[in-house]
């Protein structure tokens, strides 16, 4: 076994000679020499490097230059530097060293911070890097040529330094960001970077990443672990992607995206030219609500459980194009385009048309029924973010095979959106509504310093229950038929509660037929007749329910209350006129109807009139109640009405049996018949 110990024995001479040489040639190599020539470097670019210990020697395991307390920043605020490293280790290639040229192979960066922040204006302290840094090159630009003089080339041992880097590392850095606008703060920690082969002009490389990001808007750190393999263009103006892979986990969340395609630019002065393939996914959906702090609670346990997103991007930096666009939440699949537009003024152009969506699932549940309170507190204002509704562009077709939202079903509806700065104009809002079709258009102005708002539109042959269930829900209540409404209003405000009660609307509702329950207005009729003549009410089975002819209603919305201006209808034999007010804030009515008889009787098996004065005259009758109490018995006659008819009645009968002692038997008959109907509400 000697000749074992033989072979390790040279081995480590060996070894021991070659560090001896390379510790000499180190020590004849004066790195420091090139300190100003870096800061230099950086200041015409704008920048102030700081370097506050010396450039030394690393020789295990590799050799490396080694930089020590390095800072970057603005150079007209040196002091506010924007990156920082405790240590930058430059691995350098050993055979060009032999011949005193360095030659940069490896970049090791160790725990370097970047620190950004937006001021309470939103500015941005990298701003003022990026200024600098243009400051610099007009001024480099309006100095006049120099003569440019051959130099001697270079003699063998004189210091060089080249830069052909093959290995960028990044150990603990950290990414801060502070928003003082808006109070937001995030932190990118544990920053782990390895990248090969980053020569420009050279082979693809593979490039890892690790972090984990913290901030006031999330719940739980996010972890993202990155995978790529990137290629560099020669003079840094293109970047391959062959492809990259980033994932996202916090908890049960998790997220993917996958890119593939490249980025370049003609000139540092041109813009860049994106094309793109993206694949994205987030399974589960519904966990990532609770890490960004915005957890809901929908009325199906299955919603948000799946969101993916394919397209290809192509265009600029200033303009990009998504065609074609697909996305999926859940079980419904969208398809279409988009545009993001950066320009002076950002926007969007969007157009998604989409298969089956049950927007109810994805609303929180309907809250319990709360306990009658003898003073219910008023809800308060929500204000109306106008600020963030400025200051963008945006174009919005979007269409469905079916909607259903708060147990209303659309068919095929469609929205047409454009917004123009704090303009919104619905150009278009169209769908087939049980049986129906709604067709709305309307303008919501937020430029102003406060929101003016306006719609107009209409409802063709709807089933009206529906539409009162969704609107004016009521248990006791019930109106159903085929109907017509068109409607025209406008409103504006600063807050919610404003906007409704600045609301002035006025509607248009027409029926050839039209059912209302629990009131029978024939049986008011009839009550009516039997009072005025003084016979007895028919016996019969009364319908819990009366059917309309023929109807037509003008409607005034003011607020929270409803003005009935009038009413037009068929009842039987019975022409119905009226109005009446419906508040929806206090949850009652309060109607004056005139029934007046056409005919004599007032249907086939209802009541005859036998006095025909009373006939084609209007008797008044009173629907009255709360909602949750409307009846039977929320309609009957109007004593404070009927007590006029009963005067002109007794006035005729005398003057034609009296004539000129009519008033004189007026009179008596008035102290006779006082207080035979209630006059009360």
């Amino acid at each position: 076994m000697a000749w074992i110990k033989r072979t390790f024995v040279a081995l480590l001479i060996v070894v021991l000679l070659l560090a001896g040489a390379a510790a000499w040639l180190l020590m004849g190599i004066d790195v420091n020499r090139y300190k100003p020539q870096l800061e230099q470097l950086a200041a015409k670019q704008g920048i102030a490097l700081r370097l506050d210990g010396d450039i030394g020697w690393q020789i295990w395991p590799n050799i490396a230059l080694e930089l020590e307390g390095v800072k970057l920043a603005p150079l007209p605020q040196p002091d506010q530097p924007l990156v920082q490293a405790e240590k930058i280790a430059v691995g350098v290639a050993l055979m060009p060293l032999l011949q005193k040229r360095v030659e940069a192979q490896e970049i090791l960066l160790v725990a370097p911070q970047v620190e950004l922040t937006v001021d309470k204006d939103g500015r941005g302290n990298w701003e003022l890097l990026t200024e600098a840094m243009e400051a610099q090159r007009k001024q480099q630009a309006s100095q006049p040529p120099q003569l440019q003089v051959p130099t001697e080339p270079a003699e063998p041992g004189a210091q060089q330094l080249k830069l052909a880097l093959q290995q960028l590392r990044v150990e603990d850095g950290r990414i801060s960001y502070r928003d003082a606008s808006n109070n937001t703060e995030y932190q990118l920690s544990l920053l782990s970077v390895t990248a090969d082969n980053l020569e420009p002009g050279g082979e693809p490389g593979l490039v890892q990443a690790t972090a984990e990001v913290t901030g006031n808007a999330l719940a739980e750190p996010v972890s993202l672990n990155l995978d790529s393999t990137l290629a560099l263009d020669e003079g840094l103006n293109g970047l391959r992607l062959q492809p990259l892979e980033l994932t996202a986990t916090s908890g049960e969340a998790a997220a993917k995206i996958y890119l593939r395609g490249s980025l370049r630019r003609t000139a540092n002065d041109q813009p860049w030219q994106i094309q793109l393939t993206l694949n994205a996914e987030a399974q589960p959906l519904r966990p990532w609500l609770a890490v960004t702090g915005s957890e809901l609670t929908t009325q199906s346990g299955a919603a948000l459980t799946k969101f993916t997103l394919e397209t290809n991007i192509e265009g600029t930096d200033r303009k990009l194009d998504m065609t074609p666009l697909q996305l999926q939440l859940d079980d419904t699949v969208f398809a279409g385009s988009a545009q993001l537009r950066n320009g002076d003024m950002p926007g969007i152009d969007l157009t998604l048309r989409g298969g089956e969506l049950v927007l109810d699932d994805y609303l929180p549940p309907p809250p319990p029924e709360a306990e009658p309170q003898e003073t219910a507190e008023p809800t308060p204002p929500t204000p109306l973010p106008l600020t963030e509704m400025r200051g963008f562009n945006a174009n919005l077709d979007l269409s469905l095979d079916r909607l259903q939202a708060v147990q209303v079903v659309m068919d095929r509806p469609q929205l047409q959106l454009t917004v123009d700065n704090g303009l919104f104009q619905l150009q278009k809002l169209s769908a087939d509504l049980y049986g129906g079709q709604l067709s709305t258009n309307g303008q919501f102005n937020a430029r102003g310093q406060s929101a003016v708002a306006r719609l107009s539109g209409g409802l063709a042959d709807v089933e009206i229950s529906k539409v009162q269930g969704a609107l004016f829900p009521s248990e006791r209540v019930q109106v159903s038929g085929k109907s017509s409404i068109t409607w025209s209003g406008q409103s504006g405000g600063v807050d919610t509660v404003e906007l409704q009660k600045n609301l002035r609307a006025a509607v248009q509702v027409s029926s050839e037929q039209l059912y209302l329950s629990p009131f029978n207005l024939e049986k008011g009729m009839c009550q009516l007749v039997s009072f005025v003549e003084k016979t007895t009410l028919p016996e019969r089975q009364w319908e819990n329910r009366t059917r309309l002819q023929d109807l037509r209603a003008n409607i005034l919305v003011e607020g929270d209350k409803v003005k009935v201006q009038e009413v037009l209808a068929g009842v039987e034999n019975i022409a119905l006129t009226g109005d009446g007010t419906v508040n929806l804030e206090q949850q009652d009515f309060d109607f004056a109807l005139g029934l007046a008889l056409v005919g004599e009787k007032t249907s086939a098996s209802g009541c005859s009139v036998q006095n025909s004065r009373w006939r084609n005259r209007p008797l008044p009758l009173r629907c009255k109640d709360k909602f949750a109490d409307a009846g039977a018995g929320s309609c009957k006659p109007d004593s404070r009405r009927i007590d006029d008819l009963i005067r002109d009645e007794l006035k005729y009968k005398a003057e034609k049996k009296y004539g000129d002692k009519v008033k004189e038997k007026v009179d008596d008959l008035k102290d006779k018949f006082k207080g035979l109907f209630n006059r009360g509400d």
